[in-house]
């Protein structure tokens, strides 16, 4: 029972979450980039001048043999202690994953809500995003899910093999928005009062809404394929591309 005992506090002891802050000046300006990052990645906005990582991922072993050497890694050097690459010019801020893709990469982030985020990793890497809270441009583009609730724009979202699921809280921007996936479905909340220009298109799935469109085509909407319609919502505004190519598109009103 000793021995058990002294596994499992070992075991925890490994798996205990480690900590790295970055601090952020002017975030409204800045703009943070994740590189190459594995699994699930949720990253929350808050009101914070702080960008906090926690990991528990596993951790890269030197062996005996490089006892005296560090190891080094295409993409930089280990300067966190957690398999990352923090690279800071200023308010621009990136970070890169170096763990390779045998190993278990668990982060989480939390964010000051007016940086801009860009996110892009490889199909490899099974990378699938959650954001929540940010208040500035998101762009992602990676080959897994893609999730974000109440962001404000504007936003970028591709992925190859995955669903993008977007709830807006509100619309704070006059810049187009651009949503595509290859082989998932796209299913977008907008405010009710939202003004803008709606392109919306799937090869062979549907759109579904609980807008108000009208029953035929009529000047303000125009059919431009079998599933590929062009719709002034509420007077029409910046241009929302939501894309899907074999599944559907789902426009939800919110508050």
């Amino acid at each position: 029972m000793a021995f058990l005992g002294i596994g499992f506090l070992a075991g925890a002891m490994l798996t205990q979450a480690q900590e790295y802050k970055i601090p952020v000046e002017n975030s409204k300006d800045g703009k943070l980039s994740l590189e190459n990052f594995m699994g699930d990645l949720p990253i929350e906005g808050y009101n914070g001048k702080e960008i906090i990582i926690t990991s528990t991922s596993d951790a890269i072993v030197v062996p005996e043999r490089a006892k005296g050497l560090k190891p080094i890694f295409p993409s930089g050097t280990d300067n966190t202690g957690m398999g990352l690459f923090v690279e800071k010019n200023g308010n621009q801020i990136t970070i890169t994953c170096l763990l390779p893709i045998t190993k278990h990469g668990e982060y989480k982030l939390k964010v000051p809500e007016n940086l801009s985020l860009k996110s892009e990793s490889g199909c490899e890497r099974s990378n699938a995003i959650s954001i929540h809270g940010m208040k500035n441009e998101i762009e992602i583009k990676t080959c897994h899910s893609i999730s974000l609730k109440d962001v404000t724009g504007p936003l970028v979202l591709s992925t190859i093999a995955g669903n993008i699921d977007v709830v807006f809280e509100n619309i704070s921007t006059d810049r187009p928005c651009s949503i595509n996936s290859i082989s998932g479905e796209v299913d977008v909340t907008l405010p009710a009062k939202t003004a803008a220009t709606l392109e919306m298109k799937t090869i062979s799935g549907t759109i579904f809404s609980d807008f108000d469109f009208p029953e035929a085509p009529k000047k303000n909407m125009k059919q431009v394929g079998g599933n590929d319609l062009k719709y002034q919502l509420n007077g029409g505004g910046a241009t929302f591309s939501f894309v899907t190519v074999s599944g559907n598109v789902y426009l939800r009103k919110g508050k």
